[in-house]
């Protein structure tokens, strides 16, 4: 088709396309290119206040389960079991509780009271409300669907450690390994050895995140976060 001038009008529009295409490509690769380019600047400046973020989450958290822990000892008298001295942890459903586990089952179930008879028999004397309340992003799923089997979760989203060492050197379960946390596959999954060599706050208790390198081949005991002071003792 000839336009009124006698130009070659579709060869013209034809050229106006294959311009405009080329032009659009050029406009999405640099717009991509500018994308990635902000993404990686984000992650840089952003990255570092994400972390202490979650170093300060999970500092406070820390805390809080501490005081948690304090007030369950003045109602009862002991600090909650972490079912690895022989005073076995198990929810209704069975499932037997150990380390942080067994601390957040203590923590968020009705306290039961009992009280020791003169012919060594226990007596159940009374009930009183959970003393911790958590929220659900502060949980680990019910392990094989059992609602009471749960953990508490650092900021990472890992599970925190406990050990009882009320009795001291005696009662110290090194934690070596994942077997302390629920559904945990050492063969998938990295732990790092236990911080410890012995009792931190001798005859209390010891609570402890991995930090924000916890559970990979990267963990660094700088990052631990712990309710005890300075380095090892």
């Amino acid at each position: 088709m000839t336009s009124a001038t006698g130009s070659p009008e579709s060869y013209r529009s034809r050229s106006e396309i294959v311009f405009s295409a080329g032009f659009t490509m050029v406009e999405l690769l640099v717009t991509i290119s500018l994308i990635v380019f902000l993404m990686s600047m984000l992650a840089v400046t952003f990255g570092p206040m994400l972390k202490r973020a979650d170093q300060a989450n999970t500092t406070a958290l820390i805390s809080r389960v501490s005081l948690l822990i304090d007030g369950y000892h003045s109602v009862t008298g002991n600090f909650p079991s972490d079912g690895l001295e022989g005073r076995d942890v198990i929810t209704s459903e069975g499932t037997f509780l150990t380390g942080g586990a067994a601390l957040t089952f203590a923590l968020t179930q009705p306290l039961i009271l009992t009280e020791k008879q003169a012919n060594g028999d226990i007596r159940v004397i009374g009930e009183e409300p959970a003393i911790g309340e958590f929220r659900s992003d502060e949980l680990s799923r019910p392990s094989d669907g059992d609602a009471e089997a749960r953990q508490i979760l650092d900021g990472w989203a890992e599970p925190i450690h406990y050990d009882d060492v009320s009795n001291g050197d005696k009662s110290f379960n090194p934690q070596d390994l994942g077997e302390t946390h629920l559904d945990w596959d050492d063969e998938i999954q990295v732990h790092s050895l236990d911080p410890r060599e012995h009792p931190q706050n001798n005859n209390e208790y010891d609570l402890w995140s991995h930090g924000s390198s916890g559970h990979t081949e990267e963990e660094v005991i700088e990052d631990l976060i712990k309710n005890w002071q300075g380095g090892e003792e």
